[in-house]
């Protein structure tokens, strides 16, 4: 295979079929350098992919590592930002697994028209990605997690429950495309993050924990109750034909990976909105989360997915 270098230069450096126009160095120095357009800022988020935490052992490491820069991407959708640059650092035992990482790289980079800006390889006994990614939208415009006012509706752009669902059908040994698909093949929602944000949006969280963990988080950051209909949730009638309602209720509520959006707007914003996510709830005074299940509330679980529960 050669010296690492000739290994950086096959895997990663070739995977970038496009450069940024800001770009004033590129991938293959120190450093990277990238200008910012005046009134714009930048968008950066930074993630960790492991194997036997974030994809099974026997999961296809190609599309493991798609799916670690997607669900990094997915950062960016909630924040209403225009994805352009990704640094990728992957770790693995052997050149072949870094070589497949690359073109896992590879395929998202082109499939977004990014740029991969720069990133490392090491040697080691686990295999794992990090993932750094870079955005850019107008000043004063990012959607945050401590926006969201009392009075305002609670949207939900994307399905909840299916990942969890997929990732237990995989770990049972099923293969079949559509039960695994929403676990395996992460679609961020970089266009409807930035149309909702060209909208007035201005509060939005990704959902990757689990729904009532992140929605915690808007409550707590905002100083609002969010209150939820799972029954209003996209899909969720196919949901429950697949796991039974007690089941998909677990799912949906702390299953995690969905990498759906929830976000708040005000009323008068419904119209524009309705083509692009469904209205599952609102917010009022109080504290916390309140979801309920035709009109009966639920009780819910002490937390999402959380690495050290």
């Amino acid at each position: 295979m050669g010296s690492e270098f000739e290994l950086i230069d096959q895997a990663f450096r070739a995977a970038s079929p496009s450069r940024w126009p800001g770009t004033e160095v590129p991938n293959g120095d120190d450093a990277s350098v990238h200008a910012c357009e005046p009134g714009t800022a930048w968008v950066v988020s930074t993630d960790t992919a492991v194997c036997g935490v974030h994809w099974p052992q026997d999961f296809s490491l190609e599309l493991a590592v798609e799916r670690a820069v997607c669900t990094a991407l997915s950062d960016l959708a909630a924040m209403g930002a225009e994805a352009r640059l990704v640094w990728a650092s992957a770790m693995a035992p052997d050149a072949a697994a870094i070589t497949m990482m690359g073109r896992g790289v590879s395929h998202v980079v082109a499939r977004f028209g990014l740029e991969l800006a720069g990133g490392d390889t090491v040697r080691a006994q686990t295999t794992g990605l990090n993932v750094t990614v870079a955005g850019i939208l107008p000043q004063n415009t990012a959607m945050r997690r401590d926006a969201a006012e009392s009075g305002d509706d609670v949207w939900l752009a994307g399905r909840i429950g299916f990942s969890a669902m997929g990732l237990e059908h995989w770990l049972s040994g099923e293969r079949d495309v559509d039960m695994v698909s929403a676990f395996a093949e992460v679609e961020p929602l970089l266009a409807t993050g930035t149309a909702i944000r060209e909208l007035g949006v201005r509060c939005c969280i990704d959902i990757s924990d689990g729904l009532v963990q992140d929605a915690g988080h808007v409550a707590v950051a905002s100083g609002v109750q969010l209150h939820l209909d799972l029954g209003a949730c996209e899909d969720w009638p196919e949901l429950v034909a697949i796991c039974g309602e007690h089941h998909a209720v677990d799912l949906a509520l702390a299953g995690g990976d969905d990498y759906a959006l929830l976000f708040t707007a005000p009323t008068r914003l419904r119209d524009s909105l309705a083509g692009l996510a469904r209205r599952v709830g609102d917010c009022r005074e109080g504290r916390g989360v309140v979801v309920s299940l035709a009109g009966k509330p639920l009780v819910l679980p002490a937390h999402g997915y959380d690495h050290f529960a």
